[in-house]
């Protein structure tokens, strides 16, 4: 028989897992992971507008002059860009970042399974979501200690100052993509603890004898 059980655990486990899943492709995709010193867009203009260079994982905005701001991509050539151009630390980052995001991606899909389904193949799907979850979040925290390893490149040089060493920006500071990374992977442990209680809310005595009723539809605080 077919039916949807929905319950606050199942709910805030959901929830947890999708905005964790959101703020690490946000922490992917976005150039602001290290943000450079203030710049004038262009230094004729009478006009006092002023934006900042900035560095994501493998995509990056720049001030050039006389003819703007201009985002675009630092991996040309996707993991076989040169080391010089793409340092090969946040090759490493890009990787981790991609897993992690891509198994927590399949986890917010097997948190919605739940709903209809409590095992597969003989495990707990439950069980099984918070080992991805815990995964992906150990692999997003890889991407974080490997992208300030390459703060030495000639590219990060270049906008914080030839002092920016690993670890160490110099001149720039850190950019929300790094922030959104962090809370993403503390969302992201939450979310595996959260699918123990999330597992033993559907297993509730109220929710077995509302199915063995014959409700297709069950839904409990």
């Amino acid at each position: 028989m077919c039916y949807v059980i929905i319950t606050s655990g199942s709910l805030v486990w959901f929830l947890c897992t999708l905005v964790a899943d959101m703020l690490i492709a946000a922490a992917l995709v976005t150039p602001r992971w290290l943000i450079g010193p203030v710049q004038p867009v262009d230094e004729l203009s009478s006009v006092s507008s002023q934006r900042q260079s900035s560095v994501g994982i493998y995509t990056r905005c720049k001030v050039i002059y006389q003819v703007g701001y201009h985002c675009g991509r630092v991996d040309l050539d996707g993991l076989a860009t040169d080391s010089s151009v793409y340092p090969s630390e946040w090759k490493a980052a890009m990787f981790f970042i991609s897993l992690g995001f891509a198994l927590l991606s399949v986890a917010v899909q097997l948190t919605l399974l739940t709903c209809c389904r409590q095992s597969a193949f003989g495990k707990s799907i439950h069980n099984m979501t918070a080992c991805a979850q815990v995964v992906s979040g150990i692999s997003v925290m890889f991407a974080l200690f490997l992208h300030p390893l390459g703060w030495r490149a000639t590219r990060v040089q270049r906008l914080c100052g030839p002092e920016a060493e690993p670890f160490y920006p110099a001149d720039c500071s850190i950019g929300i993509s790094i922030y959104s990374g962090v809370i993403g992977i503390l969302l992201t442990f939450a979310a595996a603890g959260i699918s123990l209680k999330a597992e033993s809310s559907n297993m509730r005595t109220r929710v077995r004898r509302r199915v063995e009723e014959g409700s297709k539809l069950v839904c409990i605080p």
